[in-house]
């Protein structure tokens, strides 16, 4: 990452001094768009050196056309739109590396499980939603985590006997597993006996694939595009400019596209086609989508479930269940033939994969890539590792895509899954950092995590949650630093979306996507995360929030 830091920092400060003698002959120019006023932050330390310097931004067509050092100017630029940011911070548009567009859309109009401190509460918001919602037949909810509740055993089909008229579908805070009713059990024919492969039913838990056994009514097209544009509000309030999506249909896909065609949805995406025979044919017959706000030629696979419901598939037992190893999802012959299936088509792989066991098989995998190619196959999430997979991710086609934030959720109970020892072979960044260089990408896992970029970045440099638990930090020698994070936050999850020449940084030529913070994010008061706010969140020269002062 060093060379590409001084390489970065290079090429801009050359921007500038060759802007400079252009502009000691020529006449003020005028922009679309002027940004003026502000404190201008990278993540390499080549440009912090030059905040002394004030720069503005002249913007063409929703791109960065020029950086003006005003200092050494006496004509200033003009702007068609001015904006001034009184001083306040900017930094490259964040983005989300890895999070689920549609599944957080769908939680905007869902029982909202997320914080419920035991399976009563969950229990009572049930209830509450059904009481101001008495027409729906289906009640959809997500976030439950029985980590967080006193007992810490999972809930059953007969915690929900109350509501017998209703079919109830509530998805782990994880994704990986789904609570529900006998209503629902009945009508699909479950029982704890019903075998499907990489999946498992516990009284009303449905784990992994088993959560296919249960097909919930489909949305209409109505309802999705005013999620999505209800959910791409959000995203910008929170500094959102750009996000990947870890799995989607093609249904989903050309909906997302039609909402971008008419200009309604204005963030890049980035879609995974997920791992499906129907959408992958789609594709292949179709071809890719290579637009400027929508990029199709990656593919979703998932090798494991999650660590806290037991299904990240592990090389030894799990320390709180013995004999329990997790559940593979794809064998290693099946992932091979669909990293070859992708090489064919051109299409980049990204695996979920979390237990040291799938982590293990996959890097496997992806180590026989080759070198002279640009492939840029990720590993994501990558949270249990031991030392000695860390040097895979010296390959220069594998990248780790890893959401810090799930290690601040995990902290309170992942070792009671792992155990002392192995403990410290989870949530490894600053190692995968230390080997892949440049090639780390962050993102949220959003709805499963919150979808705040300011949470990951404090979860990365602190290992701290918000109550800034434990003193030290969870684990703390593997925080990075806040360089490090925001890098990945901005041209490490661009370039693993093979985006870096649009977007991720602030240089000529790129989107001009910017988050305006209130603080300096290299500021080491304690009180930092509590004091940070989003302002101003601009994409493609377009302000799209701005805080109420």
């Amino acid at each position: 990452m060093r060379n590409l830091s001084h390489t970065f920092g290079r090429f801009f400060v050359y921007n500038l001094l060759a802007l400079a003698g252009f502009y000691s002959c020529a006449p003020a120019p005028e922009f679309d768009v002027i940004i003026k006023d502000f404190r201008l932050h990278n993540p390499t330390s080549a440009i912090k050196g030059q905040e002394s310097s004030e720069y503005w931004i002249g913007i063409n067509d929703g791109s960065i056309a020029e950086i003006i050092d005003i200092t050494q100017h006496t004509l200033l630029p003009k702007g068609k739109e001015e904006i001034s940011l009184d001083g306040q911070h900017l930094y490259p548009g964040f983005i989300d590396a890895h999070g689920h567009l549609f599944g957080y859309a769908r939680t905007l109009s869902t029982v909202n499980l997320l914080g419920a401190k035991s399976k009563e509460e969950c229990i009572e918001r049930v209830r509450a939603y059904i009481n101001a919602h008495p027409n729906e037949t289906w009640i959809i909810g997500r976030g439950w985590d029985q980590n967080d509740w006193p007992e810490k055993s999972f809930p059953t089909a007969n915690d929900l006997a109350d509501f017998e008229n209703v079919n109830i579908y509530m998805t782990r805070i994880d994704g990986h597993a789904v609570w529900v009713n006998q209503a629902v059990l009945e009508e699909f024919n479950i029982t704890n006996d019903t075998r499907i492969d990489g999946g498992s039913i516990i009284d009303g838990v449905l784990v992994d694939n088993a959560e296919t056994l249960v097909q919930v009514p489909e949305l209409s097209n109505r309802f999705w595009r005013a999620a999505l544009l209800q959910a791409q509000d959000s995203l910008v309030k929170y500094g959102l400019t750009a996000m990947t999506d870890a799995g989607l249909s093609k249904d989903q896909i050309l909906l997302l596209d039609s909402l971008q065609e008419e200009g309604s949805f204005k963030l890049f995406v980035n879609a995974m086609i997920s791992n499906n025979e129907e959408d992958l044919q789609y594709f292949e017959t179709h071809g890719p989508i290579e637009k400027p706000l929508l990029r199709v030629k990656s593919v979703k696979a998932y090798l494991d479930g999650a660590l806290g419901s037991r299904g990240a598939l592990l090389r030894d037992p799990y320390h709180d269940l013995p004999d329990h190893y997790g559940l593979p999802l794809l064998s290693p012959d099946e992932l091979n033939a669909l990293r070859d299936r992708c090489l064919q088509n051109h299409w980049q792989l990204c695996v979920h994969a979390i237990g040291d066991s799938a982590h293990h098989v996959l890097l496997e995998s992806f180590q026989a890539l080759p070198q002279d190619q640009d492939l840029r196959f990720r590993v994501e999430h990558a949270q249990i590792m031991t030392p000695a997979d860390s040097a895979y991710y010296t390959h220069p086609n594998i990248i780790a895509s890893v959401q810090p934030t799930h290690a601040t959720s995990d902290m309170y109970w992942a070792e009671e899954r792992l155990g002392h020892e192995r403990i410290h072979h989870a949530y490894s960044y600053l190692r995968i950092f230390n080997s892949a260089g440049e090639r780390v990408a962050f993102g949220t896992d959003f709805p499963i995590e919150h979808i705040d970029p300011l949470a990951t970045f404090f979860a990365a440099t602190t290992r701290q949650d918000a109550e800034y638990w434990p003193e030290q930090g969870f684990l703390p020698e593997q925080r990075v630093s806040p360089g490090m994070a925001i890098t990945a936050m901005t041209q490490g999850a661009a370039y693993s979306a093979f985006g870096e020449h649009n977007y991720g940084t602030i240089a000529v030529g790129q989107m001009a996507n910017f988050t305006i913070l209130n603080k300096d994010l290299w500021d080491e008061d304690p009180q930092l995360r509590n004091q940070t706010l989003v302002l101003r969140t601009i994409i493609g020269g377009e302000s799209f929030y701005a805080h109420e002062q």
